[in-house]
């Protein structure tokens, strides 16, 4: 990375030129490069959702951020560096499915159940700041997912499936750090390079000077 040019950061505690000095063929900067993803997604999504979980109103707030994180685990399983497929739509829908396909969620989000909270939860949510159509939001449930007993809607316990969310995370870290599963490791240096070079080409829109930090706040 050029000197001159502003390291922005990608995480709390980590700039783009932590992620610049790494190699992904060194297997001894493996643990690091895990360390600044679980820092990026922890420290900008999953802290704040559990902060804020305690409150009994916090429901709506949680499963935002949970719609958030789930989208950018799966773009880092994928290494989707655009969000949009080779005919310009946006794969939204298909990373929060996939995500919802996932053990964590299994057996009760089933197909219609992944469609919809997608579409009542996380759009509804996110574009509207509401839950469409008969969902309920809950704490104390039996299980994460409910349908309701008119078949016309469902009740999710928010308390739950942050949970579940949470244990995808670390899943997902537990095969980062495992050298047999290369291709999860290439797809997640595809998506961090990806975002790293967005960040040094901000970069260059400051001019470096003696009080300036190498930590300029990015997204």
């Amino acid at each position: 990375m050029d000197v001159n040019v502003q390291a922005l950061r990608i995480s709390p505690k980590y700039t783009s030129r932590h992620w610049a000095a790494l190699s992904r063929t060194n297997s001894a900067d493996w643990p690091t490069a895990a360390a600044i993803v679980r820092d990026r997604l922890e420290g900008r999504f999953l802290k704040f959702a559990d902060s804020v979980l305690v409150d009994p109103f916090s429901g709506f707030v949680v499963l935002a951020i949970d719609s958030l994180l789930a989208e950018a685990i799966q773009q880092f399983r994928t290494g989707d560096t655009t969000g949009k497929d080779a005919n310009g739509r946006g794969r939204s829908k298909r990373h929060v499915i996939d995500f919802l396909s996932g053990p964590r969620f299994q057996p009760v989000f089933d197909r219609d159940a992944r469609v919809r909270f997608y579409e009542d939860i996380r759009c509804g949510l996110l574009h509207q700041a509401e839950a469409k159509e008969m969902w309920l939001v809950r704490r104390g449930e039996k299980a994460v997912l409910q349908r309701i007993a008119s078949g016309k809607g469902y009740v999710i316990d928010v308390k739950l499936f942050h949970g579940a969310v949470r244990q995808t995370l670390e899943d997902y870290f537990r095969d980062v750090v495992d050298p047999s599963h290369d291709e999860t490791r290439v797809k997640l240096w595809t998506k961090m390079d990806h975002i790293c070079k967005i960040r040094e080409a901000r970069g260059l829109l400051y001019e470096a000077s003696d009080d300036q930090t190498e930590s300029v706040e990015s997204t």
